[in-house]
């Protein structure tokens, strides 16, 4: 008798702290508005109350603001979630047309947003592309970033000596073949279903869940007025530009210039992104202000499983500095 009575007591406190848990997700306001920029507009989706403590968050290469969808909600209430669309992805305008995407142009909205919101720094969490590039604004200017959070991911990716030639030949190449298919072309367009398969299936290696795949789908089409849809991205985003430099460099600029904020990095248990980037976790491993994370999932863990990153998120908030 009174281990069932000890068990509904179990499973009534668990009801209520899933129910309080739901109601704490669903708190948060959000808003949409666009920042201006020299070219166009960043569109953000903004969380929380706009006096709290900002955190700029950015999303990876072709996926936009919808990527955190899932996240936010499990994130304390006391911050301000400012998810953006970078440029060329979701609602935010495409750089100027004809020439190829640097990577080192993503610095610059970073940049131009820290001005625009006026806060004396910022946390930063990214994924991937948006991680790799709060990464190098946080080395250029530390005084704007008072934390970095990286989900599956930790630096550009290199570009050897010996391939640096052919990787620009073959990037320039790339650009002006797309820019005479786009002259002569309309982009595809798609059934929402469609759209969605492409989203659930166009990633090899790093599989969505449709839930995740839906928050994406949200900010990545638009309608084309006879039934469907057609996708918002920046097709030269497909062929952008890192910076030339190796491994080597990479190295050598973090000790020249290293991140000094404390920094959390979650990597997926089954992700390339920790054997792709094996020498520089092991070198920013080493350093006291570092925080490395294995969970369970692939490269999207943050959009697929939110539940398994939040808690360490939310530890790494919340704490004020040095090793978690």
């Amino acid at each position: 008798m009174y281990a069932k009575i000890f068990v509904s007591r179990v499973l009534l406190q668990t009801v209520f702290r899933l129910r309080n848990k739901s109601m704490m997700c669903n708190s948060k306001r959000i808003s949409e508005f666009n920042v201006p920029v020299p070219w166009g507009y960043i569109a953000v989706k903004a969380w929380g109350d706009e006096n709290d403590e900002a955190i700029l968050v950015s999303h990876g290469r072709l996926d936009n603001a919808g990527a955190f969808d899932r996240l936010i909600p499990y994130l304390p209430n006391s911050f301000y979630y400012i998810c953006i669309d970078l440029p060329g992805h979701g609602k935010s305008s495409h750089f100027s047309p004809h020439l190829p995407i640097y990577t080192t142009n993503y610095v610059l909205v970073y940049k131009l947003l820290a001005q625009y919101f006026k806060r004396q720094s910022y946390i930063i969490m990214g994924h991937s592309y948006g991680g790799q590039i709060g990464f190098l604004f946080a080395q250029l200017y530390p005084n704007l970033v008072k934390k970095l959070i990286l989900l599956d991911t930790v630096h550009m990716y290199p570009v050897s000596v010996k391939d640096f030639k052919y990787y620009l030949i073959d990037s320039f190449n790339s650009t002006i073949k797309l820019t005479e298919k786009l002259k002569t072309g309309n982009p595809p367009s798609y059934t929402y279903e469609e759209a969605l398969n492409k989203l659930l299936h166009g990633r090899q290696g790093t599989p969505l869940t449709t839930e995740a795949a839906t928050a994406l789908l949200r900010r990545a089409v638009e309608p084309t007025g006879d039934g469907k849809y057609t996708f918002t991205f920046d097709q030269r985003m497909k062929n952008f530009i890192n910076p030339t430099h190796d491994f080597r460099y990479i190295l050598e600029a973090l000790r020249e210039d290293p991140v000094t904020c404390p920094i959390l990095i979650v990597l997926g248990e089954h992700s390339f992104t920790k054997i792709d980037m094996e020498l520089i976790l092991q070198e920013l491993s080493k350093l006291s202000n570092v925080s490395v994370e294995y969970v369970d999932g692939y490269h999207d863990i943050h959009n697929n499983n939110p539940d398994r990153v939040a808690p360490i998120v939310n530890k790494f908030l919340i704490t004020q500095k040095g090793k978690l």
